[in-house]
């Protein structure tokens, strides 16, 4: 079975073949060697054709796999089928969820939610061009997660529709076996097209950005973070800790050169995050540069959008949202220590 009988179920408009303008960008995966360089991309315009066309490829010797948008962790030799086209959103005030199509990235969604349902936030992914389908179903991790848990957790990730390999269409929470597996089990259970999420009331000032260091403020740094790290226990603070290689060593608009830095989060605002309760035990380390703002959560995820795929090459990320191993100096030093040996050097 080949592709032709795909022609007969989708419009000329919904296919993208390899000599399409469309082609490179609609296949594009995080890493090049994951990119099967597919025969053929479709997008479906509505769950109609949708389910068509998983019913035939289900049947079909093809391989395929599902793009929902973002990262692009999906490919197949055969056909890419993506979800751009699902692309509803709605908000109900009453029972403080919202409904958004898998067709959506996360910077997508934090802009709806901001316009349609200003003071509330989605338990969504740090970065805007993560994709909604494939982070929640795969666990989803967020800056509201020491507050509120993973995205796919059954107190955020209330149901999926879904189209089924056989082509029908369901609501997962209406099979509470298969709305289980969607809760962090991957995507091979089914297509999510939409999904409906719990959004929570949610500060509007946000004390957050990157405090760079010199490398040799290594000692001070690990120290200090480690002693931070055993003390927090407030889940509306986080922070990253990274080394930086020589070429986002300008980030700070210095000359190339190697560095550290952290991500300092606080949505409790900028006077408690500059405080002893906060980040100003960072802020004192010397040769600090300090980058940090007040922001709301949108505009917070937007900066990380910066750091698209191509850009996080050579930079490591110890993503702290605090961890036993990191409650010592020595901990910590030790890890950051021997990434600095990698990246710094």
């Amino acid at each position: 079975m080949g592709l032709d009988k795909i022609k007969n179920i989708l419009n000329e408009g919904d296919i993208i073949n390899p000599d399409s303008p469309q082609y490179e960008e609609q296949c594009r995966t995080w890493a090049a060697q994951c990119n099967k360089k597919p025969r053929v991309v479709v997008q479906p315009k509505d769950l109609t054709t949708l389910s068509t066309l998983i019913t035939y490829l289900n049947r079909s010797d093809l391989d395929f796999a599902i793009r929902c948008t973002g990262v692009g962790n999906a490919s197949a030799k055969d056909v890419l089928v993506s979800l751009a086209n699902f692309k509803s959103f709605s908000f109900d005030a009453q029972n403080e969820t919202v409904i958004f199509g898998a067709g959506h990235n996360w910077g997508e969604i934090d802009r709806k939610v901001e316009e349609y349902a200003p003071g509330y936030a989605a338990v969504g992914a740090r970065c805007t061009y993560v994709g909604v389908g494939g982070s929640i179903i795969h666990g989803g991790q967020s800056w509201l997660s020491s507050e509120y848990g993973l995205s796919s957790d059954p107190q955020n990730f209330l149901d999926a529709q879904v189209v089924k390999m056989d082509g029908s269409i369901v609501w997962a929470a209406e099979e509470p076996d298969l709305m289980w597996a969607l809760r962090g089990g991957g995507g091979g259970f089914g297509v999510v097209t939409a999904c409906k999420m719990r959004v929570y009331k949610y500060p509007s000032s946000i004390y957050c950005g990157q405090i760079i260091y010199p490398a040799d403020a290594l000692q001070d740094l690990a120290r200090e973070v480690g002693a931070f790290a055993a003390r927090c226990s407030d889940p509306k603070v986080a922070l990253h800790l990274y080394c930086l290689n020589m070429s986002m060593g300008t980030y700070a608009g210095n000359e190339p050169q190697p560095g550290l830095a952290i991500f300092a989060y606080d949505a409790n605002g900028e006077e408690h995050g500059r405080s002893e309760a906060g980040f100003k035990w960072a802020l004192d380390i010397k040769g600090a540069v300090d980058l940090t703002k007040a922001l709301n959560i949108r505009e917070v995820n937007e900066g990380f959008g910066k750091f698209d795929r191509a850009a996080l090459y050579g930079i490591f990320w110890l993503n702290l949202i605090f961890h036993r191993q990191f409650e010592s100096h020595d901990g910590c030093y030790q890890h950051v220590a021997m990434w600095c040996n990698i990246v710094l050097d």
